[in-house]
């Protein structure tokens, strides 16, 4: 489907492994929105090596995608900022594709638009493992520590921005490859953007688990999160 003509809202979804239940995200959040906004998917399928870039191709026939394709897994960040890239809307909602998430709370961002340069959402409360709500609250406490930005849920991928916002963050390479909104955030903090947060309510996935944070991955993935951190802190002024 084309979707050359400017949107009011492009929605960036990175996916990887998600063919069981991609399809029913996409047309979900499609008929929920699709008569109160005018707007169109980035789709960023990472190196997925199931069904999902099979049926993001028969899914673009019929819904305004423009889809992003890597044979190669270039990591969650990378693949949001080559979405970002391709953003042209007066606004962009950065999802993840995995269902967590209620189609309808995109109207909570919409609604709230003009209150900040950026709109966050703040899980209420956070369904997933035990270990990933600690992990997340450690992480929390550190990440307060470097940036004092007054977040509840920083890391959350829900998150309204106008187009000043994205265009700013298009382009730099990222330091946390597995705590993309962690880092984006903080720059965007760094410089002088504006945040507002809303409430939403998670949701268990329907399929699978997370593919980042299995507990064996846990010290890998907080040692790199915080040599990141430092880069940004310190050296890192873009």
């Amino acid at each position: 489907m084309n979707t050359d003509s400017i949107e009011n809202l492009q929605i960036l979804m990175p996916v990887h492994n998600e063919g069981k239940s991609l399809e029913e995200t996409i047309v979900k959040i499609y008929e929920v929105i699709k008569r109160k906004i005018n707007f169109s998917f980035i789709i960023c399928e990472d190196g997925s090596n199931d069904d999902t870039l099979t049926i993001l191709k028969r899914l673009e026939l019929n819904y305004p995608i423009k889809l992003i394709s890597h044979p190669i897994k270039k990591g969650y960040s990378n693949a949001v900022i080559d979405g970002i890239k391709q953003a042209t809307s007066e606004y962009l909602l950065i999802m993840d594709s995995d269902g967590q998430c209620d189609p309808n709370e995109i109207f909570k961002f919409w609604d709230n638009r003009n209150k900040a340069d950026l709109i966050n959402g703040n899980r209420v409360q956070r369904v997933d493992f035990l270990y990933r709500k600690f992990f997340s609250k450690l992480a929390f406490v550190v990440y307060n520590f470097f940036f004092k930005l007054k977040l509840k849920d920083p890391s959350f991928a829900f998150t309204l921005m106008n187009k000043k916002v994205y265009s700013n963050l298009s382009s730099f390479e990222p330091q946390m490859p597995d705590g993309f909104f962690w880092e984006f955030n903080a720059r965007a903090m760094r410089k002088g953007f504006s945040f507002f947060e809303v409430d939403i309510n998670h949701k268990k996935r329907k399929y699978g688990n997370t593919k980042i944070f299995h507990f064996y991955k846990l010290p890998k993935v907080a040692f790199i999160n915080l040599v990141g951190l430092i880069k940004i802190k310190f050296f890192h002024r873009d």
